[in-house]
């Protein structure tokens, strides 16, 4: 079998350099770009390394060190945390990458017949690799940015009533939820809840009106003794206004009012 040593550079080379970029992304460090060729290469260079023979366990300490010292290069050491952060997003996204790599490999190298795969000896060609591997590494670092966003603003909300009762939801801070009663002042947070709307049945409540781009009309609302959001604490100044339609969010019980933190 043929090797292309040129070939197994270069494509090495591009594979750690995306890597690199990517965890500086994601985790923010803002590395220096020669740094992070500097780690690119060292990585490039070391492959030459496993042309040597040598057994399974010395292979493996041998990676785990250059993993380290890629990481040490491109990142540098601040702290622990800091370091096993980027040790922990180095693994993860070569892992993704080399996994998605492989599917595709499978998916192009195997052919079905009936109820059985027979391998028909093609390869990924080394520009399929270059170009999908960008865009692989692209939609992670968005999902991930988006996963971040959504965590970041979901909080936990006790909902403390007139009975003694406390109601728990799970918020998000929706940027898109202004809304304030008129007359009082105070905050509306909107939520989907079979017990909040079981409780405004047998007690009173207001109407509250509010407007969007598209629709305008008139909310119930309960006025609750008190709630309690994770991250910015105990709030009087609030109603909970009473939606008939489910929020469309996985796990999302409350539309928490942005104006609570500051934010605008």
């Amino acid at each position: 079998m043929k090797v292309y040593i040129d070939l197994i550079l270069i494509l090495n080379f591009i594979i750690d350099f995306l890597i690199l970029i990517t965890i500086s992304i994601i985790l923010r460090r803002n590395a220096k770009l020669k740094r992070i060729l500097l780690s690119t290469l060292v990585g490039t260079l070391s492959i030459l390394v496993l042309f040597f023979n040598m057994n399974n366990f010395v292979l493996l300490i041998f990676k785990l060190a250059l993993s380290i010292l890629l990481v040490l290069i491109a990142f540098g050491y601040k702290d622990i945390k800091y370091f096993f952060n980027n040790i922990l997003y180095f693994y993860t996204t070569s892992i993704l990458l080399g996994g998605f790599l492989y599917y595709l490999n499978i998916q192009i190298g195997y052919k079905k017949i009936g109820l059985t795969f027979i391998n028909n000896n093609i390869k990924l060609n080394f520009f399929v690799i270059v170009i999908f591997s960008p865009f692989i590494l692209y939609i992670y670092i968005r999902q991930i940015k988006e996963l971040k966003l959504f965590y970041s603003n979901r909080k936990k909300v006790n909902v403390y009533l007139d009975n003694d009762k406390v109601i728990e939801l799970n918020g998000y801070v929706d940027t898109g939820n202004t809304l304030i009663e008129p007359y009082s002042g105070k905050y509306v947070i909107i939520a989907h809840n079979k017990k909040i709307d079981d409780y405004s049945k047998i007690n009173n409540y207001i109407l509250v009106p509010y407007k969007t781009l598209n629709h305008e009309g008139i909310i119930k609302c309960i006025i609750p003794k008190c709630v309690y959001i994770d991250g910015i604490g105990l709030q009087y100044n609030v109603v909970i206004g009473i939606s008939t339609s489910k929020i469309k969010m996985d796990g999302i019980d409350c539309l928490l009012n942005i104006l609570m933190e500051g934010r605008i």
